[in-house]
């Protein structure tokens, strides 16, 4: 583990576990306050990224249509790469181990220097987290080590608990449908119950709604506690993944991404959708986020 620390703010990082945050905490006379899901791994179950706080999503984030695409006159194929999943989800790059390049008290470097998914994919990945009293930084980079030019999308996927009562809103212009099989097949106006335009709570059954043109920004507020986030993401995020897992799990997800869910569609007739960065080999794309605290906000 390595851990940050500014002011009343620490990060903890797992390195191992997929270059995962194990946990983001305010410290306060009351006690910790976790702004993020804190690594907790269920008993009988092996450490995953998929319990930790937040995970980076490359070579791809979201899935690819029935694990398969086409480009530049070649047929790719991934494998599901989860117990249970039909779908190949976020790629490898959470479920490889990184190391740490350099750290410091307030910032870390971590790289994963040979991720492959199967035979379709050689990349490397890049995470530089930066603390300071007011908030954290997060950019991520991912680098083209195949010997072909490919598709790439990346993304940041954190889980934010609920403490009982939290509250979030963010603006978008429309939301992409999901249908049965997990995949996104159309744009739709923004529905009422979809709308997180004014402060609301998120659904306590399942979601997964992946929203475009938002505007970068979102507020997470613990009214209780008196604790607002604020993330705000660079323009290459275009869009906005929102998750409420099933089961009643007191957490839920704002997921920036560079592409909508299926991204890859089309990239055989020559189409190539919003977010989906083509790398020549050695090429990277890059993209920062800034988690801001405030405590007893008006």
């Amino acid at each position: 583990m390595t851990r940050l620390a500014a002011g009343a703010l620490s990060l903890e990082l797992r390195p191992e576990l997929g270059g995962a945050v194990g946990a983001f905490r305010l410290a306060r006379a009351d006690g910790p306050f976790d702004l993020m899901r804190p690594l907790s791994v269920p008993a009988g179950r092996a450490s995953d990224a998929l319990y930790a706080g937040m995970f980076p999503m490359l070579p791809f984030a979201n899935c690819i249509r029935d694990n398969r695409f086409g480009f530049a006159g070649r047929d790719y194929a991934v494998k599901p790469n989860m117990a249970g999943a039909r779908l190949n989800y976020h790629g490898s790059g959470w479920q490889s181990p990184w190391s740490v390049a350099r750290a410091d008290e307030r910032s870390a470097e971590l790289l994963l220097t040979a991720g492959r998914v199967d035979d379709v994919y050689a990349f490397e990945g890049r995470q530089v987290f930066t603390l300071d009293a007011d908030g954290l930084t997060v950019e991520t980079e991912v680098t083209n080590r195949g010997e072909r030019t490919m598709p790439f999308s990346f993304g940041q996927h954190p889980w934010f608990p609920t403490r009982g009562r939290v509250l979030t809103r963010f603006t978008a212009t429309r939301f992409w449908h999901e249908d049965e099989a997990g995949h996104a097949d159309r744009l739709l106006p923004i529905l009422l119950d979809a709308d997180f335009t004014a402060l609301r709570a998120p659904p306590s059954e399942y979601r997964n709604v992946c929203y475009a043109g938002w505007e970068r920004r979102a507020e997470i507020v613990w009214p209780d506690a008196g604790v607002l986030l604020d993330l705000s993401a660079d323009p290459v995020f275009g869009h906005l993944m929102f998750h409420v897992p099933p089961g009643g799990q007191p957490v839920f997800c704002l997921e920036p991404q560079s592409n909508a869910p299926c991204g890859f569609d089309g990239l055989e007739q020559g189409r190539i959708a919003a977010g989906v960065h083509i790398l020549a080999p050695g090429a990277s794309v890059a993209g920062t986020l800034r988690f801001s605290v405030r405590t007893n906000p008006n």
